[in-house]
Formats: structure tokens, C-alpha cells, sequence
């Protein structure tokens, strides 16, 4: 889940401003840490992965 508190900045791998601080949950909504995402490597990796099932 994206922190609706983080202002996205520039991924090191695409250059884009759409790295953000993602937290973490488990099932019941605890907490389980952070992480960074960035939207649009995910989608592109999620496109490539696509492609190449299909």
C-alpha cells in the first residue's frame, strides 16, 4: 500500500518521480514495515512479464 504521506521522487533505475515509500501490511492491517516502489519500473515489469507469458 503507497503512504498516502510520500511525495514521490526520481527512481535510480528509470529516472521518473514515481518512487514511493509503500508500507508493508499483513492480512489483519498491522504494520509489518516500509519499502520503496516506484509505479512505474513495477508496471513495466509487470507488462515484459506479460509479453513474455503470452
Amino acid at each position: 500500500m503507497i503512504n498516502q504521506d510520500s511525495t514521490p521522487i526520481p527512481c535510480e533505475e528509470c529516472g521518473l518521480p514515481t518512487l514511493y515509500v509503500a508500507r508493508l501490511v499483513s492480512g489483519d492491517g498491522a504494520l509489518l514495515g516500509q519499502t520503496m516502489v516506484c509505479t512505474t519500473c513495477r508496471q513495466h515489469r509487470a507488462d515484459a512479464h506479460a509479453t513474455a507469458v503470452r
